[in-house]
């Protein structure tokens, strides 16, 4: 793998070496743990969000939004569902 050079900003510097030392690793493993972890955020970010309802209902009410009225219906009162 070929070797990159990052050159930080001083104040930049400082609060890596301190992260790496409360986490008592290196300041080269602290970077490139933290480089993972900011990649695996954007990737997870990038996930298009569900939009709800999920799939069309059709004009009907959701079941959630009628427990009430499903429950006074006697719902399960016979034994079946």
């Amino acid at each position: 793998m070929p070797e990159v050079s990052l050159y930080l900003p001083e104040d930049i510097q400082q609060r890596v070496a301190e992260a790496a030392r409360v986490h008592r690793m290196t300041e080269e493993d602290y970077m490139r743990d933290a480089i993972r972890r900011a990649l695996v955020e954007e990737a997870l970010a990038e996930r298009p969000r569900p939009r709800l309802p999920v799939f069309e209902l059709g004009g009907e009410t959701l079941t959630a939004e009628r427990v009430d009225e499903i429950l006074t219906e006697g719902f399960g009162e016979d034994g079946l569902a």
